[in-house]
Order: structure tokens, then C-alpha cells, then sequence
């Protein structure tokens, strides 16, 4: 019963979340423009998967992930994905219930739909932009956000949000090395480091790692209770 009214929660908090971006999103346009580079890659080619592995609190959930890119309308790529969340932990449901909602609710992210349905399936569509030279969200107030693959260590990505408050991601690791497991591979990888505000009510701090022909390959979220949710994505098409 627990397990069931949880879930119904999640359903509930992502229909009034889904209403409130939906809403919010027609009022503001973002420059998408900012990122050059090649749009047509093979990793943002329409039908093209991506499969994600969850860890969460060190325990890996069971299964995987399928994120299908739904249209590329020059760069700007949409990605869609569908969970069963009736196969996680009650407490790595608990971990996301408690992260998602007051994560989106924060960030005001653009170009992210999402729903839980009361049956447990969770439904997510984003854009973001993705190029041979990098890749940008919009998942801070609709604001362009940028990551570049050929940038330094020490390179800071900074975005502004509405409220004039500014947040910055860093470049702390780029060993120029194939160092990074990948499948059957090893790459090369840029790790970023992103230290939320004092005020962020869940999140701690966030690292990701990108390439440049895989892009996002690896995400590590630390909420601020010293809760984790670790994922790894693998694009077995480019392997």
C-alpha cells in the first residue's frame, strides 16, 4: 500500500508540474543559436537510442533505460524516454520523489515534459541542442547553458538566471587519456563539476562526464541529504 500511494504521489506532483512548464514555456524564447558546429552527427540521427543504467544510493536498479531521439531540427534534438518505476526500490523511489519534483520546481527547466502515470510508467520528453562542438540545456530558467568538448580544464560555464543570480559549472578533470570505461571501450572524457546554491531545497552537487562523439556519457547527482543517483549512458549504434 505504501509502495502504491508513493507512486500516486509522483503522478500527482508531475501533472501540476507538467501545467505550471507547459505555461511558462510560452512565454519566453530562447536563442538557440549560441553553439556552433555540425547539427547532423550520428548520435542525434531521428530512431537513434541511447541505453541508461540507474544506480541509486550505490545500488544499481534493475533493468535499463531507452532515450530515443524523437526529432533533430537543426542541433536542436529531442530526446524521449519511458521508465517502469515499479521495478525500483522503495527506497530509490523515494530518493526520486523526493529529488524530481523540488529539483524542477527550483531549476524552472524549458524543453522537459514529464509525467508519472498512477500505474508507475514515467513518460520524459526534452530538447537540448547538441553539435560536434558541444552540447547546451535549457534546464535553468530556459536560459542556454553550454558545455564545450574541447575546453580546458578550469573553463567555467556560467548561466544567469531571471533572478540575476548566477550559476557556474567548471571543467576539473581532462586527462587527454582513453581512461574512461565505456561498454567494451576506454575514452577520453571531460569531467564537470556543478556546486548548487545554498538555497537549491535538494541538490549538492552534480558531475558529469562528456566525449565528443558520445556526448553525455556519465551524470552524478549528491542531494543534500547524501542521497546519490548515478547514471550511465551508452550509445551502442556508434560503438
Amino acid at each position: 500500500m505504501k509502495r502504491i500511494t508513493l507512486i500516486k504521489k509522483l503522478a500527482i506532483l508531475s501533472l501540476i508540474l507538467v501545467l505550471l512548464v507547459g505555461i511558462d514555456s510560452c512565454t519566453k524564447a530562447t536563442d538557440p543559436n549560441v553553439l556552433t558546429g555540425d547539427t547532423n552527427i550520428p548520435m542525434t540521427q531521428v530512431n537513434s537510442q541511447t541505453t541508461t543504467y540507474l544506480t541509486i544510493n550505490g545500488v544499481s536498479q534493475p533493468g535499463s533505460g531507452i532515450v530515443t531521439v524523437i526529432s533533430n531540427n537543426n542541433g536542436m534534438v529531442t530526446y524521449g524516454t519511458s521508465i517502469d518505476l515499479t521495478t525500483y526500490s522503495d527506497s530509490a523511489l523515494t530518493t526520486i520523489a523526493t529529488l524530481l519534483p523540488q529539483a524542477i520546481s527550483y531549476y524552472n527547466p524549458k524543453n522537459v515534459v514529464w509525467s508519472i502515470s498512477p500505474q508507475g510508467l514515467l513518460n520524459v520528453q526534452f530538447t537540448i541542442k547538441i553539435t560536434s562542438d558541444g552540447m547546451q540545456n535549457y534546464f535553468v530558467d530556459g536560459q542556454p547553458w553550454t558545455v564545450g568538448y574541447a575546453d580546458g580544464v578550469g573553463t567555467n560555464y556560467t548561466v544567469k538566471r531571471t533572478n540575476g543570480n548566477v550559476l557556474t559549472a567548471k571543467v576539473t578533470e581532462k586527462t587527454g587519456n582513453d581512461d574512461w570505461g565505456y561498454g567494451m571501450l576506454l575514452i577520453k572524457t571531460s569531467l564537470v563539476e556543478y556546486e548548487a546554491p545554498a538555497d537549491d531545497p535538494v541538490i549538492s552537487k552534480v558531475f558529469f562526464r562528456v566525449n565528443h562523439k558520445f556526448g553525455l556519457v556519465y551524470l552524478k547527482v549528491i542531494g543534500k541529504n547524501g542521497k546519490t543517483l548515478e547514471m550511465d549512458l551508452l550509445n551502442f549504434f556508434l560503438m
